[in-house]
């Protein structure tokens, strides 16, 4: 009897995803974005951030920043911001 070692592949939530995308997801991503969202669905990063590619991706992230008023790379901002970031 031979047995055939299985290697087992962590599963993102890409894989084999169990929670569909809610409906009204778009428009709680654009109002809130990543704070609170999590508590909010009751579920965790990797869950939201496949939610985020099926609801549109880089198109869904302009709309937030266009509401949020933030920039598209924060951590280019200026000079002084990453030195205070400690990125240098």
């Amino acid at each position: 009897m031979s047995y055939e070692k299985r290697i087992r592949t962590n599963d993102t939530g890409l894989v084999r995803p169990y929670r569909p995308l809610p409906t009204d997801f778009r428009e709680r991503y654009i109002e809130m974005g990543w704070d609170g969202i999590d508590e909010h669905y009751r579920t965790n990063w990797r869950v939201i951030r496949r939610w985020i590619e099926e609801a549109g991706g880089e198109e869904l992230r302009a709309a937030r920043r266009e509401r949020s008023g933030g920039t598209a790379k924060p951590h280019l901002r200026s000079k002084a911001a990453r030195y205070v970031m400690g990125v240098r």
